[in-house]
């Protein structure tokens, strides 16, 4: 196997993974988004695709097939109430998060996804291909929703 794509896959799995699943709220299908990812990402290398920002590059094609995934989900199963393991939230308090997120538009949950997964506003805007000034605005917007759904 070619080093440079193991240490890519051993740096970036971790992150991308807790990106899917947060996304999927879907173990199993986010462990299936990351591994399409990396076989994606693998044959863009051996086909000598020249792809600038691997991270950026990788963040993308996982958000981009997580919403994918859902969409073929919901076309064939029925979504179940979601388990997660929290700190000192209790499991209806983050159920009752994971579902305000859940009736967001498949963009807002993005930019709430990798927010949560502490990037910045300048990694999101490029992530997602948004403007840099937007994006704090629209996080606000998008937490008021929230919170609104909450109450």
């Amino acid at each position: 196997m070619d080093p440079e794509f193991e240490k890519t896959y051993r740096d970036h799995y971790p992150k991308l993974f807790r990106i899917a699943a947060k996304m999927l709220q879907d173990p199993e299908g986010a462990k299936d988004v990351v591994q399409d990812v990396f076989t994606t990402y693998y044959f863009a290398m051996n086909n000598e695709k020249v792809i600038r920002d691997t991270k950026n590059w990788l963040v993308r094609s996982t958000i981009n097939k997580g919403i994918d995934y859902k969409r073929k989900a919901a076309r064939t199963v029925t979504m179940e109430k979601p388990m997660c393991e929290t700190g000192e939230q209790t499991l209806d308090e983050a159920s009752d998060i994971l579902n305000a997120i859940a009736h967001l538009n498949e963009k807002e949950q993005t930019l709430v996804v990798l927010y949560s997964e502490g990037y910045s506003y300048k990694e999101i805007a490029e992530m997602t291909g948004r403007n840099l000034p937007s994006i704090g605005k629209t996080l606000s917007r998008i937490m008021d929703k929230i919170k609104k759904h909450l109450l």
